[in-house]
């Protein structure tokens, strides 16, 4: 059985353009963007990467960094970066930027981990290690030593 439908397909954006308080939603979300892809190519690659729009609000530009180095990094390029966007006649009455730390996920997909690797041990130490966990009463304690003489190379 097919069903028929009376509504038209609109985009998503035409939708939350209904009501007055949706399309002031809107158009900050879209200022805001265009606001983060001016600064994504007014900074230099690495720091852009690291780098989002957080808000903009009563002349104050917020900036994200995903860590405590690229915030320091960014502070150094806030006054170049500022007088770049007051040229700009849409952000001309932009008085600071502000930068703060949200630890942002990074923009691609290929994501480096900071896990570390297990690193191996000796047979040697692997050996120590089972025989003190058979010696020791503490299960909790003796069953650790066991999952760590299992970190062995062999």
């Amino acid at each position: 059985m097919q069903y028929k439908t009376h509504y038209t397909c609109r985009a998503v954006t035409s939708l939350l353009r209904t009501t007055p308080d949706l399309q002031k939603f809107v158009d900050k979300l879209e200022q805001l963007e265009h606001i983060n892809r001016y600064i994504a190519t007014h900074l230099e690659p690495g720091l852009a990467d690291n780098c989002r729009v957080a808000n903009l609000r009563d002349g104050s530009l917020v900036l994200s960094t995903t860590s405590p180095a690229w915030h320091h990094k960014l502070r150094f390029a806030t006054m170049d970066l500022l007088s770049t966007l007051r040229a700009n006649p849409l952000w001309s009455g932009l008085k600071s930027i502000e930068v703060r730390v949200d630890y942002l996920p990074p923009n691609h997909d290929d994501t480096p981990t900071n896990f570390k690797t297990p690193s191996a041990i000796s047979e040697q130490n692997a050996k120590l290690l089972r025989q003190t966990a058979t010696h020791i009463r503490n299960e909790k304690l003796a069953g650790a030593l066991t999952r760590l003489a299992k970190r062995s190379g062999n």
